[in-house]
């Protein structure tokens, strides 16, 4: 007998569903509104709603004058992951000293499937707006964060991003498979990644990834972070960051562990 959506929705476990709202939630850039929040989930109404006034309770959701949104007792968990906690306060003096010199906005990110997370941003008196966030999610295929953490990952993390859809984002996103595997080659062997309008139309980055010895990795170095500078087509000019990048991600590799290039 088949079952309805809606039917192996309220099948789940409480745990599963309640995750089901989070990650729906988290989706959205905005609030999400009850009935979209069921069509996304697969749930009745009457479940999620009285699953998110659980997690109103505990903060886990905000209730906004729309919707959902997260709630700040996630972000209050998320600051003691033990990995996540070390990589920024090891990451964070050379992230300020970036900023310092360059004015423009400096992101750390970690790779998760085939999308890059943000765990930490930065933005000085140059900064300009970008579609960046603590906690927001791009591809990776299109990000200079992505392509040097991938530069320095397993084969089967790349063969994850390059199996699955790559569409163009602008006119300069590289979209093919084997001409993305032979820009990740260019990086391994300069360091350096870049975002060239890739992602967003006017944005530009240099990045490099922030790697430990590891029995896993490529030449038994493995990728765990990336650090990027990030700023407008017009103005930043990557070449001219690429030591201040390279050395930054290099400090914070040996603040870590074991550096690349050691």
């Amino acid at each position: 007998m088949r079952i309805s959506a809606d039917e192996a929705g309220e099948q789940r476990s409480v745990g599963d569903r309640l995750l089901l709202i989070l990650d729906a939630v988290a989706e959205s850039p905005g609030e999400v509104g009850l009935s979209e929040l069921a069509r996304r989930t697969g749930l009745k109404k009457a479940t999620v709603h009285r699953l998110a006034t659980d997690l109103v309770a505990h903060r886990m959701l905000e209730r906004g004058g729309y919707g959902y949104r997260l709630g700040l007792h996630l972000f209050e968990l998320g600051q003691h992951v033990p990995a996540s906690r070390r990589l920024r306060a090891t990451a964070l003096p050379f992230m300020s000293d970036l900023l310092i010199a360059t004015g423009e906005i400096v992101q750390l990110g970690v790779l998760d499937g085939t999308e890059i997370i943000y765990i930490e941003k930065l933005t000085g008196r140059h900064s300009v707006p970008a579609p960046s966030a603590v906690g927001a999610r791009l591809p990776a295929y299109c990000t200079g964060l992505g392509k040097a953490i991938l530069a320095f990952s397993d084969e089967s993390a790349v063969d994850r991003v390059v199996s699955g859809p790559m569409p163009a984002r602008t006119s300069t996103t590289i979209t093919d498979p084997a001409r993305f595997r032979r820009e990740l080659d260019r990086i391994r062997e300069t360091g350096l990644a870049y975002d060239r309008e890739e992602g967003t139309r006017g944005i530009v980055c240099v990045a490099a990834a922030i790697v430990v010895e590891s029995y896993v990795g490529r030449d038994g170095h493995r990728a765990v972070a990336g650090l990027s500078v990030t700023g407008p087509a017009q103005r930043l000019q990557p070449v001219r960051l690429e030591a201040a990048v390279r050395t930054a991600a290099l400090a914070i590799s040996r603040g870590l562990g074991h550096p690349l290039g050691r």
